[in-house]
């Protein structure tokens, strides 16, 4: 009889990366976008509000969509939702080409959002079927990569192709680079969930695995756990937009003096040492336990917040501050690996969309209550509000998740889907 294969000498199974791509081409819809704002605003006099609701509109969209995207998936299956989120998002870049007012710019915006968080879901959801358990953080955050990368990159190359071309370019790259992601993501999804269901029917054929006391345990164990891991998902989520997106460049203009240039530097460096150690804390998550790294990572995350106004005194210390910061980016796969751990069948796609919803509207209520802060306080008292989210969302996970071998039992005890 062979031994199971240890988790760091397993291989991220090959439609993982097809995963990850088709996903990262998915987002060009919204990070295009972020150097044009000027132009898109002088092109129809807008105001600056106008541009922020500009903005919003394509969070706001995916908010919206996030819980019933699980739904969704779960009872029409991926290959469809990614049909219609493909149409979606392909059809409004393309009526962002030609929009001949601000107001149908705004609806195709809402339009790219839906599509796009739709095949957010799908893609999250298909990554986490595919998964091994014993590698299933780092399977998983090839998710958060491919965002995060998408953030990094796509300005470049919305803002390389809309100065020589004119920002209703940029539109075009996102409508070939959606197509691409549905020529990618669809038939690829069809088979992963066709096997996901053959492995269903083998389940039902095997005899059950019950203790007396074990369907008490899911219902109070994983209640308990989703609350704990969505709020943790939430507190990150205010940190990354309110902290990191918001509080910090003000912070670094009012108390630093910095400029855009050196504030953008900051920021861009905070955001690649995330990606460095996205995958190696997710690795670190599968050997010694994601409970441990999510608590890990949002106490790294409250201390950096609480002494950053304490380290930050010049442009040097600054960057140096933001790259430590960045350093506490290492736990958010683990985050939907434990989500999937409570899980099975057309119910994982439930949860990652409840996933999804908690990670918009934290990304929605984070800027605008930091910043709320920091203008009724100071920047400094805004990250200690972030700092003590953070803190307690530790707290509400080292208690509320409960150890790997009680959430086995509990996904045992689970009835099958259907």
């Amino acid at each position: 009889m062979s031994k199971p294969t240890p988790a760091a000498k397993q291989k991220l199974p090959p439609q993982a990366r097809l995963l990850f791509l088709g996903l990262f081409l998915s987002v060009a819809s919204n990070n295009l976008f972020t150097p044009l704002l000027p132009a898109i605003q002088h092109s129809f006099s807008q105001s600056v509000s106008a541009i922020g609701a500009f903005v919003s509109a394509y969070g706001l969209a995916r908010l919206i969509v996030d819980l019933p995207s699980g739904a969704m998936t779960s009872r029409m299956g991926p290959r469809r939702v990614v049909t219609i989120g493909v149409v979606l998002n392909a059809g409004s870049s393309a009526a962002g080409i030609f929009a001949p007012n601000f107001e149908l710019l705004i609806a195709a915006r809402v339009g790219s959002g839906v599509g796009a968080g739709l095949l957010a879901t799908v893609v999250l959801s298909g990554l986490s079927d595919i998964a091994p358990p014993a590698i299933r953080g780092r399977v998983m955050s090839l998710y958060q990569v491919a965002n995060n990368l998408g953030i990094a990159v796509y300005p470049l190359i919305g803002g390389a192709v809309g100065s020589a071309y004119g920002w209703r370019s940029a539109y075009v790259v996102a409508v070939v680079a959606s197509v691409l992601s549905g020529v990618t993501l669809a038939p690829l999804l069809g088979s992963i969930s066709a096997a996901a269901r053959e492995q269903a029917v083998d389940r039902t054929t095997q005899p059950p695995r019950t203790k007396p006391s074990r369907r008490s345990l899911f219902t109070s164990t994983t209640t308990v756990a989703f609350a704990a891991i969505f709020f943790g998902v939430f507190a990150n989520m205010v940190n990354r937009h309110g902290f990191r997106n918001t509080v910090l460049p003000l912070f670094a203009e009012s108390n630093l003096h910095l400029s855009p240039v050196q504030t953008a530097t900051g920021v861009t460096l905070m955001s690649f040492v995330g990606i460095a150690v996205t995958i190696p804390g997710a690795a670190l998550g599968d050997r010694i336990g994601r409970k441990r790294i999510v608590v890990a990572g949002l106490l790294i995350l409250a201390v950096g917040d609480f002494i950053f106004p304490h380290l930050a005194h010049s442009y040097v210390s600054f960057v140096i501050a933001s790259m430590l910061v960045g350093t506490g980016d290492f736990f958010s796969s683990s985050q939907t690996a434990l989500l999937s751990d409570l899980v099975s069948g057309p119910r994982r796609a439930l949860a990652l969309g409840a996933y999804r919803f908690f990670v918009d509207l934290g990304a929605l209520i984070g800027p605008s209550a930091l910043s709320w802060v920091a203008g009724h306080a100071s920047a400094q008292a805004a990250m200690t509000v972030a700092a003590g989210l953070l803190l307690v969302a530790a707290v509400v996970n080292q208690l509320g998740v409960r150890r790997a071998s009680e959430v086995d039992d509990a996904v045992l005890a689970s009835p099958a889907p259907g």
